[in-house]
Parts: C-alpha cells; sequence; structure tokens
C-alpha cells in the first residue's frame, strides 16, 4: 500500500518534492520512536530508502521515470542536503546521510555524493564530511567507489588549478577522520612506483603538510576501532611513497619530470620519512595497539626496490639511502609496537629480509637483536 508521505510527495515538482523528502528524513532520524514515524505503514528504513531514492537521488522505476535534474537544480539540491545533515543533531547526522548515499554503488547516487563532499569541502562543513568519513570507512579505503571520491577530489583541488587552494590545506582542521581516509584512498590512487602513477605535487605537498603539523593524524580511523569493525592507516602508503616514489623520481626513465620538480619532490619526500617515524613515536602514546604493518610489507618494498635498482640506473649513495630508510622505518615500528613478530617467522622473515637486499648495519643489528631475544623490545630510536 502507498504510504501518505509518498502520495504527498508524487504531484510536488522540484525543488518542492525534494525539499519535503529531506524535512522528511530530517523529522524520522530525529525520532526517537522510529515506530511511529510520520506516513508510516511499513518498515521504516525502507520507507526512507524509498523517498531517499525517489525524491533526492530521483532514480525510481516510477511514473517520474529517471528523472535528471540540471546543473542549477543540482546546486539547489546540494545545497538542501548540506543544511539539513548540518543542522540535524549529531546522534542522527550518520543516519541521514546513510539512508541516502549508503548501501551498493550506484552511479547516480556516487556523482551526487562527490559533488556534495566538493562542496563541503571548499565551505568547510565538517557535518558532511564527517559523515563522508565514516561512510568511507564502511565501504573501505581501498574501495573502487571511494578512490574515485578520492580522485575527484584531487583532480578538482590539487590539479585544475596550478595552486592548492586554502580550503583544501585546511582540511584536517575541519575533519581530521575524512583527511586521514582521505590520505589512505590516494595512497591506493596513487602507488608511486612509476611515472604513470606519481601523486601531484601539490597533493604530496599538503599531505606532507598536514601530518608534519599534527602527528596524530594518520591514526584518526584507527581511533574508531572500538565501535568500527575495521580501520584505515595511510602510513604504509606513505612509506612506499618514501621508497618508491625517491625511485622514480631520481631514475625519471621517461623524462617526465623536470628538475625543479624533482628537487621539489625530493625535499618532500625527505621531509614525509622523518613525519612517519615521528608519526610512529606519537603512535606508541595513543595505546591503541593495533598492528599497522606486517614484515612482508617491508619485504616488498625491499624487493621492490632490489627490482628497480635492476631495471633502472640509481646512484649507489640512492641506493643505500633507501635501505637505510627501510631500517629505520622497521625500527621504529618494532620499538612503537606498530609491527609485532613473533620469534620464529619474524626470525625467518627478518633473514628474508636482509637477504633481498645488501649488508646494512642496521638490518643486521634488527635481526641479530630478534633472534638472540626473541620478542624483547629494541631501544627507542632518536629520530631528532
Amino acid at each position: 500500500m502507498t504510504t501518505k508521505i509518498l502520495q504527498k510527495l508524487r504531484p510536488l515538482d522540484f525543488p518542492e518534492c525534494s525539499k519535503q523528502a529531506i524535512n522528511y528524513l530530517v523529522s524520522c532520524f530525529s525520532s526517537d520512536d522510529h515506530g511511529s514515524l510520520p506516513g508510516l505503514s511499513g518498515a521504516p528504513e525502507n520507507l526512507a530508502q524509498d523517498v531517499a531514492r525517489d525524491y533526492i537521488l530521483f532514480t525510481s522505476q516510477n511514473q517520474r521515470g529517471h528523472r535528471r535534474l540540471n546543473a542549477i537544480q543540482e546546486l539547489h539540491m546540494l545545497e538542501m542536503l548540506s543544511t539539513a545533515i548540518d543542522e540535524i543533531s549529531q546522534g542522527s547526522r550518520y543516519k541521514l546521510f546513510n539512508v541516502i548515499f549508503g548501501g551498493k554503488h550506484e552511479p547516480v547516487k556516487t556523482s551526487l555524493l562527490t559533488k556534495l563532499v566538493s562542496l563541503a569541502l571548499s565551505v568547510r562543513c565538517g557535518a558532511v564530511l564527517d559523515c563522508a568519513a565514516l561512510w568511507m570507512q564502511e565501504q573501505g579505503c581501498h574501495s573502487d567507489g571511494v578512490c574515485k571520491l578520492a580522485h575527484s577530489l584531487v583532480e578538482e583541488y590539487c590539479m585544475l588549478y596550478p595552486s592548492v587552494s586554502e580550503a583544501f590545506h585546511g582540511l584536517p582542521k575541519v575533519s581530521p577522520l575524512f583527511t586521514c581516509n582521505f590520505i589512505s584512498a590516494a595512497v591506493t590512487i596513487f602507488y608511486f612506483n612509476d611515472n604513470h602513477n606519481i601523486p601531484p605535487l601539490g597533493l604530496l605537498d599538503a599531505i606532507t603538510d598536514w601530518i608534519s603539523s599534527d602527528s596524530c593524524l594518520c591514526f584518526e580511523s584507527v581511533r574508531l576501532v572500538r565501535i568500527q569493525s575495521s580501520f584505515s592507516c595511510p602510513v604504509f602508503g606513505l612509506f612506499r611513497w618514501c621508497i618508491l616514489g625517491h625511485l622514480v623520481t631520481a631514475c625519471n626513465h621517461d623524462k617526465k619530470i623536470d628538475m625543479e620538480t624533482s628537487t621539489k619532490t625530493f625535499a618532500l619526500l625527505s621531509k614525509l620519512h622523518l613525519c612517519i617515524l615521528q608519526n610512529l613515536q606519537a603512535y606508541k602514546s595513543m595505546e591503541l595497539n593495533q598492528i599497522l604493518f606486517h614484515l612482508q610489507d617491508f619485504i616488498s618494498i625491499a624487493t621492490a626496490v632490489r627490482q628497480c635498482c635492476q631495471n633502472w640506473k640509481i646512484s649507489e649513495d640512492n641506493f643505500y639511502m633507501l635501505i637505510e630508510r627501510i631500517g629505520q622505518v622497521l625500527q621504529v615500528a618494532i620499538v612503537t609496537e606498530s609491527l609485532k613478530i613473533d620469534q620464529v617467522t619474524g626470525t625467518e622473515g627478518l633473514k628474508e629480509l636482509c637477504s633481498i637486499l645488501p649488508p646494512n648495519r642496521l638490518l643486521k643489528i634488527i635481526y641479530n637483536h630478534h633472534s638472540q631475544r626473541g620478542n624483547q623490545h629494541f631501544q627507542p630510536m632518536d629520530t631528532s
């Protein structure tokens, strides 16, 4: 049986139909008693999803068909959604957001969400960005939908104009969780393992600035592990940038990176490496106790470094500097317990790691210490 709210909305045109639909959803999720929602004759969630689908996303199969909003109407819709999400109580905010944008991936839904997040970023609407951050975490920051959203933001804010906007640079102050999950998606999109996967310089600069200003930023998602079934942490992806990114920039075998860009990239990657060490030390003080690395991560990085050095021309100084970076991050990861290795498999893994790379004093110390003392802690490393 058709519900009262759908009967009420059906004869209305845009924007009134969408305005009434949003108001209805707000009333639904602002109510403590979901069994007595206005116009309700069925399950609350199903009805709310029907209203969102028919009069916000316009993807229903009723007589209105797949209505397409023009650019001005779409902007009006985004403003209404942004205002509603911002003004609803914090406890109900994500319920409203999720009934519209949650569930399976749909092109219309993803397109509207991307534009809403872009608008929220430009006007510094933390409520929308916080909801988007939770959505990213539920979807998985490495999923296609999240990566498409992040890539659109990178194109708009880091590639469209010569310099990155102040709004983008100020993102962590508006929504630290969104920033953390955005970085996780960014290191997935831009693998930095060849000249075709290089992050824009503006993005690299912004991320380096973000995590140098806030040593806990990369762990915002980990903070939610008590209430979320999963978390994302971009630290390993950033570590990969520091190693493989340096190789790609140094080799520049396609000559796609000019000298000025190379110089800036080297400087940013060096700063990023130090930030990672400092961030891991900060993580120890947060007492979150989640594993951020696996020994296989370091083995895969070492293997990639060896292969790159075999295929590309790279100076000996650069090569040994990268090995030293691997050893430094490995040691600090063990000290801070963001990497935990047991005595048997850990010893074998460290032995494999050392066999992949040329002899290195720091790696040898780590291996000897672990093989002799099992799981005892290393002395903290001075990264000042």
